[in-house]
């Protein structure tokens, strides 16, 4: 691995605008940027990761760049419910869709959908998708879908993470009262049916997903073991992090996108444990 012009670059400035009669221009508050020149580096190598829940955890070891011991991962499945309209409307009225999950505002609710004498259960369907659709409380956590006679509702993430160009999903565990009811209301020629059909089970997403933990560089070569850490550089999205040494060496990376350097860590192995969801990048500078 052939490195040049390997630094850390790190700052905290702010403009004032003096309020004072007859005081013009600004003033600057704090240092320009500093940079922090690691010359003996010469292995260099960085992974993400991201976390599904409070207390997952990622063990590293820093002077080889492999990941053991963290919490497995599961992918997690999206929840699927269908209900399936039957019946011509006979007379108009509005039709009576209940709605029950876990977690949804107003649950059971009740939504009225208008539909017309002569409405096909490919017509009316539509109509009931459409009034889904347009529910708040229902669009907070699902995704209406579905063609001819099908009224589908996908759960969605309970989590949606963006972090150095990846978007990972946080799927929620299966709840077994999700259910789409459908009642006649003030119309008739619709066919009741009390209960929908769970098409998917709902798997809720677990453990740590990880980026380029293989203790490989970026060209995909196998890195050397170094003998020293020159610095790193820790990102986070959405949760905080607790990092425990192998020994003794304990510090804490803030939450919701806090950039912190250390310029040296003097133990191997690191476990980074998640406040919450979230997604923490690692660059690892050190010498070989």
């Amino acid at each position: 691995m052939n490195l040049s012009n390997t630094r850390a670059t790190v700052g905290l400035s702010t403009k004032a605008t003096p309020l004072s009669t007859n005081v013009l221009g600004g003033v600057q508050i704090g240092s320009n940027n500093e940079a922090f020149t690691l010359a003996t580096a010469n292995v260099a190598y960085s992974l993400q990761a991201f976390f599904s829940a409070s207390g997952n955890i990622l063990s590293l070891n820093h002077l080889t760049g492999s990941t053991s011991g963290s919490t497995a991962y599961g992918a997690g499945t999206a929840q699927v419910e269908t209900a399936t309209a039957v019946g011509t409307v006979t007379i108009a009225g509005n039709a009576s869709i209940v709605v029950t999950a876990v977690g949804m505002t107003g649950s059971p609710k009740t939504i009225p959908v208008a539909v017309a004498a002569s409405d096909t259960p490919t017509l009316w369907a539509a109509k009931v998708r459409t009034a889904l659709a347009a529910d708040t409380a229902v669009t907070a956590l699902f995704t209406v879908s579905g063609t001819t006679t099908a009224i589908i509702l996908t759960r969605k993430p309970a989590t949606v993470l963006v972090s150095a160009g990846i978007t990972h999903h946080i799927h929620s565990a299966n709840d077994a009262t999700l259910n789409i009811a459908i009642a006649t209301g003030t119309a008739t020629g619709i066919t009741a049916a009390a209960t929908s059909a769970n098409t998917t089970a709902g798997v809720a997403t677990t453990g740590v997903l990880i980026y380029d933990g293989d203790a490989k560089d970026f060209e995909g070569t196998t890195l050397p073991t170094m003998t020293g850490v020159t610095g790193e550089l820790f990102k986070t999205v959405g949760a905080a992090f607790i990092v425990t040494g192998n020994v003794n060496d304990l510090f804490t990376i803030g939450a919701n996108g806090a950039a912190q350097f250390v310029p040296g860590l003097a133990e191997t192995t690191y476990t980074f444990a998640a406040s919450a969801p979230g997604a923490l990048q690692i660059t690892v500078a050190g010498v070989a």
